[in-house]
């Protein structure tokens, strides 16, 4: 099972970013094939959802989404094309932790709290272009697809 990071997202719905075809193009595909007969399941975690919002609303990006078009945008995923969302568990505190003992920067607190949302719920991938943000989670098979 694997989850979409939000940059993903971002890429897809961005008309100004230069991935926005290879993004769009990834999405299109993984939205035919999901739970079909490429085993791959894909989940969004409620994170990714916020920082997509926060994200592509911004102003210091080229053509930002209104509010109302981006709750669109998180609809259509959610309840027209119904990929399932993940949600923090009770656990969350004590793994985000965890794996926060790990790293040596506050940088990475979204990162590390992503995966610790993604430990809890026992999903073993994420699509992502940014792999190296990843790297220190050996519960995880990252991967960029925009590669």
């Amino acid at each position: 099972m694997y989850a979409i990071d939000t940059n993903i997202f971002v890429y897809a719905h961005n008309v100004s970013s230069p991935l926005l075809q290879k993004a769009k193009g990834f999405l299109e595909h993984i939205v035919a094939n999901v739970n079909g007969t490429e085993k791959t399941v894909i989940v969004i975690p409620l994170q990714v959802w916020a920082e997509f919002v926060n994200v592509c609303t911004r102003q210091n990006i080229g053509k930002p989404l209104s509010i109302p078009e981006a709750i669109k945008v998180v609809r259509k995923y959610t309840e027209l094309l119904r990929i399932p969302v993940i949600y923090p568990k009770p656990t969350q505190l004590k793994t985000f932790l965890s794996l926060l003992e790990t790293t040596t920067t506050r940088k990475k607190v979204f990162d590390v709290a992503l995966a610790a949302t993604l430990k809890d719920n026992n999903i073993e991938g994420l699509y992502t272009v940014n792999v190296d943000d990843f790297k220190d989670f050996p519960f995880l098979q990252v991967e960029n697809p925009l590669a």
